[in-house]
């Protein structure tokens, strides 16, 4: 994802393309029963696809980069940044909860697999483009303040983290090699907000999503995505 700046200029791009997102912003959530133990899955394994684009690009422009891809029982999301070919703009991809969002302080984990075919060029800053990051939303950053969430990223290489984009923090979870093999995480993320911004309680998961992207280094960036789960608490 191209990157104007860090600091007092705030990637003003970015800022307004998270700030789509509280168009999903909702009043508190309702209460799950106890019965239930996850707040969302996602496998990918089902003709309709809950999934939001807060750019709004177009479909077919959107369909160039992301796509659920089928391997003999598998199901997978499929992400191909080819800004080799074409130019393709770095575009979010993912889970809008516009009702009843997740409380915070209600979730045990977040979890997801995901794979990194091919990264993009490496420069000196290893966040400018990344093959496989996940975004999460408590707080949608706008022109005029800063949001709250995370990226969690795989880079190409070791990268900074702590830093943020606009009110999101950057963390590097991985920065290993491409290749076949999934790789499964699970985040606290009551915990991690906490350790960051503060109390987690009255706060709420307003949207998971990925980003695959190649538009800065104007190279090739390809990832899977699969097995997504806001676990509860029981």
């Amino acid at each position: 994802m191209h990157r104007t700046s860090r600091g007092g200029g705030v990637v003003a791009a970015g800022a307004v393309a998270l700030a789509a997102l509280s168009l999903f912003a909702t009043t508190p959530a309702v209460a799950q029963s106890p019965h239930e133990t996850d707040f969302w899955q996602e496998s990918f394994d089902h003709p309709t696809l809950d999934f939001v684009d807060p750019f709004n690009h177009n479909a077919n422009l959107l369909g160039r980069v992301y796509s659920v891809v089928h391997e003999g029982d598998e199901s997978f999301l499929h992400a191909l940044h080819d800004e080799a070919g074409a130019h393709l703009p770095a575009m979010h991809y993912g889970k809008a909860f516009q009702t009843n969002p997740p409380p915070l302080d209600r979730v045990r984990a977040l979890k997801w697999r995901w794979r990194v075919l091919r990264h993009p060029s490496v420069t000196t800053d290893p966040w400018e483009d990344v093959a496989a990051s996940v975004y999460v939303i408590m707080k949608t950053p706008s022109m005029f303040r800063g949001g709250r969430g995370f990226k969690f990223g795989w880079l190409a290489k070791p990268g900074p983290d702590n830093q943020t984009q606009h009110g999101i923090l950057e963390l590097p979870l991985r920065h290993d090699p491409a290749g076949p093999e999934w790789h499964s995480e699970s985040v606290d993320l009551c915990a991690l907000y906490r350790a960051h911004f503060g109390a987690c309680e009255g706060e709420h998961v307003l949207y998971v999503g990925v980003v695959t992207d190649a538009d800065g280094t104007k190279s090739i960036s390809e990832a899977d995505y699969d097995d997504f789960e806001l676990a509860a608490l029981p």
